[in-house]
């Protein structure tokens, strides 16, 4: 059980929750620790009365959670995703956070279920879980209704490539930019963001090797390798280029004369199209790419470690839910253990 939140502390919560949207999270961190310091000793008592009365407003303690994500580093795709779900829930539910229960949670995701995918489902839980563990933390409630365990939703089944689409992926016709892209994310497994804002520079052919600073966790510079395959398509893309753009990948529109940057969106547009030419009977997302990329590795006997460091996952049990479970690895791993008849 979280303990009480001291009338300190939710001086110190107003005041970074409403700074948070005008500052980055370093000089969040910087007037946290000034407030922190002038106020240490202290004892506030009735003026700080009237502030508790704010925690009854939702959207308050939703800004305040946000601001405190965005101390840690959250990335703001993640905030608005954080920020989306809570809406979405109260909304819904109509409750102050305070008197939501488990059953509510319960009944909430059953009626998302549906509505939406089961990945968006998961999501939608687990996202509720950060929020509601935070508020348990914190001291604004005294039983997380979203407890880990309390409730259980079937494994969502991550979507890969089988190494027969995988074969139709890199065998379909493809323009020099979207062969390019594909070998890169097959043989990378990077995050649609990080391949966006890669520039040329963060490429060593010579190593074959791509260094870059991660979207996640705390944002480290992590290094992937590029196969021959990717090396190869990646030198045929870059010698069709013929603008000054840094970037690693560009637009094919100009503008003023010059393409620019290609977004997430762009990427995913390129990603799906190729999915739809080779026949998948699924979207191929570049996150689909991902899951296969650590699959591919699991299933030659890639220690997990090495799987979570080229992720760029901050703990192990994510990297094991984008290995997945194959059939081949399980014989494999079995097999060890039995004497040939």
């Amino acid at each position: 059980m979280g303990a009480a939140i001291s009338n300190k502390e939710i001086v110190i919560q107003n005041i970074i929750a409403a700074m948070g949207p005008l500052m980055e999270a370093v000089q969040l961190q910087a007037l946290e620790n000034v407030v922190r310091q002038n106020l240490h000793g202290l004892t506030l008592e009735e003026e700080c009365t009237a502030l508790s009365t704010w925690l009854d407003d939702n959207a308050h303690v939703i800004n305040v959670f946000l601001a405190s994500k965005k101390l840690e580093g959250c990335k703001r795709v993640t905030l608005i995703q954080y920020k989306t779900t809570a809406y979405q829930f109260f909304s819904r539910i109509r409750k102050n956070y305070r008197d939501v229960t488990k059953d509510d949670i319960k009944v909430y995701l059953a009626w998302r279920m549906q509505r939406v995918k089961p990945n968006t489902l998961l999501n939608t839980k687990r996202n509720l879980s950060s929020f509601f563990g935070w508020l348990h933390e914190e001291g604004y409630i005294s039983t997380n209704p979203v407890k880990k365990g309390g409730m259980r939703i079937d494994e969502v089944c991550q979507v890969r490539l089988t190494p027969e689409e995988e074969v139709r992926v890199r065998d379909v016709e493809k323009s020099v930019k979207e062969q390019a892209i594909v070998d890169f994310l097959l043989s990378t497994g990077v995050r649609v963001g990080e391949l966006a804002a890669m520039n040329i520079s963060d490429v060593d052919f010579a190593r074959r090797s791509v260094t870059f600073r991660g979207e996640k966790g705390n944002c480290s510079f992590r290094t992937v390798l590029l196969d021959a395959a990717a090396k190869k398509h990646l030198e045929d893309y870059l010698r069709t280029r013929t603008d000054d753009n840094p970037a690693l990948f560009v637009t094919d529109r100009l503008y003023d004369g010059q393409p620019k940057r290609m977004s997430n969106h762009g990427i995913e547009t390129v990603t799906k199209a190729v999915g739809r030419r080779a026949g998948l009977d699924k979207t191929l997302t570049v996150h689909v790419f991902r899951r296969t990329f650590a699959t591919r590795l699991a299933d030659k006997q890639c220690p997990r470690e090495v799987i979570q460091l080229l992720m760029g996952h901050k703990k192990a049990e994510t990297t094991d839910r984008y290995m997945g479970k194959s059939e081949e690895r399980i014989i494999a791993a079995a097999s060890k253990f039995f004497s040939a008849a």
